[in-house]
C-alpha cells in the first residue's frame, strides 16, 4: 500500500497538523468554558456574601434561623455515625458552641467528645458572635464538601485563638475534603 520511505501524513483524510490544530482549539475552548464556570461560581459566592451582608443576627423565641420541633436530638458523634454508616443526612445535633465566626456570625464550631463540627447557615441567617459556651440544638443536614483554601484561611483567621493571616496562608495550601453541616435553625438552650 505505502512504500517504505513514504510518510503517512493523513488520518481519515486529515493532515496530522490539522488534527493537532483541532485538538488544540478544542482544548482552548474547553479551558475557556471552565474559566467561565469558575467565574460564575465566584460571582455566585459573591452574590451570596452580598446577601449575607444585608442580614442581621436576630434571635426570635430562642431561635436563630427557622424554628423547629425538637425530635430525636443526637450528640455530634451519633449524628456523624448515622451519616457515615446509614447515609442519614438530616439531623438535630445538641452540643456546646466552641467558637463563632467573629467576622459576621455566619458559622460556629460545635464541640463534640472527639472534636468539633463547623455548622454553617447557607448564607440565610447570622447569629451573635458572643455565644461561645452556650448549649444549642442545630437542625439541618450533613453534606460532603471540599473546603477551599480561601475558606480554610477565613475560618482560621476568624477564630481569634487560631492563627494570623500569614500563618494561615502558609498552612492551607490545598483544598480539604470535609463533612459539613448546614443548619436551617439553631435553638439556644441556655
Amino acid at each position: 500500500m505505502f512504500e517504505n520511505n513514504q510518510k503517512v501524513d493523513y488520518f481519515c483524510g486529515m493532515n496530522l497538523k490539522n488534527i493537532l490544530a483541532s485538538i488544540f482549539v478544542m482544548a482552548a475552548i474547553s479551558a475557556c468554558n471552565n474559566a467561565q464556570k469558575n467565574d460564575k461560581s465566584i460571582t455566585e459566592e459573591s452574590d451570596e456574601c452580598k446577601q449575607e451582608d444585608k442580614l442581621t443576627a436576630t434571635l426570635v423565641d430562642g431561635y436563630y434561623g427557622s424554628a423547629f420541633k425538637e425530635e430525636n436530638t443526637l450528640t455530634l458523634e451519633n449524628a456523624l455515625k448515622n451519616y457515615n454508616e446509614k447515609g442519614e443526612a438530616n439531623a438535630q445535633i445538641n452540643g456546646e458552641i466552641e467558637s463563632v465566626c467573629q467576622s459576621k456570625g455566619c458559622w460556629f464550631d460545635l464541640k463534640g467528645a472527639n472534636g468539633t463540627q463547623t455548622i454553617d447557615f447557607g448564607h440565610k441567617f447570622l447569629m451573635h458572635k458572643d455565644l461561645a459556651g452556650k448549649k444549642v440544638i442545630a437542625n439541618g443536614s450533613f453534606y460532603s464538601d471540599t473546603t477551599s483554601i480561601k475558606q480554610q484561611i477565613h475560618e482560621a483567621v476568624d477564630d481569634a485563638k487560631s492563627m494570623t493571616l500569614e500563618e494561615a496562608k502558609k498552612k492551607f495550601v490545598s483544598p480539604a475534603i470535609t463533612i459539613g453541616f448546614e443548619a436551617t435553625g439553631i435553638k439556644i438552650l441556655n
